[in-house]
């Protein structure tokens, strides 16, 4: 298992540094990750004062779907480029 991708959770994206974030709202093991979810969990995070942050999101995200969070980060980047292209159209 690579630890700089994967931590105690098993989880593609959550390393040590996430983990404790996660740790930090309750969310202890893969279990409650996944009957959470990432989005409710990013939630969370943000109730407890975290501010947003575009990596974390997509890292959690990642993790849901097992994908490294960077494709995530481009599909984000190609929906907000098609946006953008759409509201150039007349």
């Amino acid at each position: 298992m690579n630890h700089e991708q994967e931590g105690t959770f098993g989880l593609k994206n959550i390393g040590p540094e996430l983990e404790e974030l996660l740790r930090g709202i309750g969310v202890t093991s893969r279990a409650q990750f996944e009957k959470l979810g990432a989005s409710k969990i990013y939630l969370l995070l943000l109730e407890a004062g975290h501010k947003p942050n575009a990596t974390i999101r997509r890292k959690l995200q990642g993790a849901e779907e097992d994908i490294d969070w960077q494709i995530i980060a481009k599909r984000d980047k190609r929906i907000r480029n098609s946006r953008v292209a759409d509201q150039d159209e007349p």
